[in-house]
């Protein structure tokens, strides 16, 4: 049985991919928790290759066509445990999450492990390399602050 979090992204790229064939705006539910450190964030121009697409809420973002959606600010995924693999990009962990229609990633150690704001980024399944995009958002999220 699929666990509430792999239901959950899979029903928020349903959604995302949905809204955003009406037009070149992409509609992401705004953060559930959006915290101060996530207006330091110099969103990339590009991620993977695709190109960045206007959104409807503070604090996230979008790429491409199907969207790559970014959220900054949200609460603490409910399959993050301690035993939980990690994904090291650029010094940040990722905790990956497989769902239908995509993948979601969530940056779980920025800005510190100690005190961490969650980042949310979730790619459809029409991108081959899903963890590809991790590159450029992790060095956006490493530079914040500077």
């Amino acid at each position: 049985m699929p666990s509430r979090t792999s239901l959950a992204v899979a029903a928020a790229v349903a959604v995302v991919a949905l809204v955003s064939g009406c037009g070149r705006q992409v509609a992401v539910p705004p953060p559930d928790a959006r915290a101060p450190v996530c207006d330091q964030v110099s969103i990339p121009a590009t991620v993977s290759g695709a190109g960045l697409r206007p959104t409807t809420e503070p604090g996230t973002a979008a790429w491409g066509e199907p969207p790559i959606t970014y959220r900054c600010g949200v609460v603490r995924p409910a399959a993050l445990a301690p035993t939980s693999k990690l994904l090291d990009v650029g010094g940040i962990g990722w905790l990956p999450i497989e769902g239908a229609g995509g993948t979601g990633f969530f940056a779980v150690t920025w800005p510190t492990e100690s005190e961490p704001v969650y980042v949310e980024v979730l790619v459809p399944d029409e991108y081959a390399a899903p963890a590809d995009v991790l590159i450029d958002i992790s060095a956006a999220l490493a530079s914040a602050g500077d």
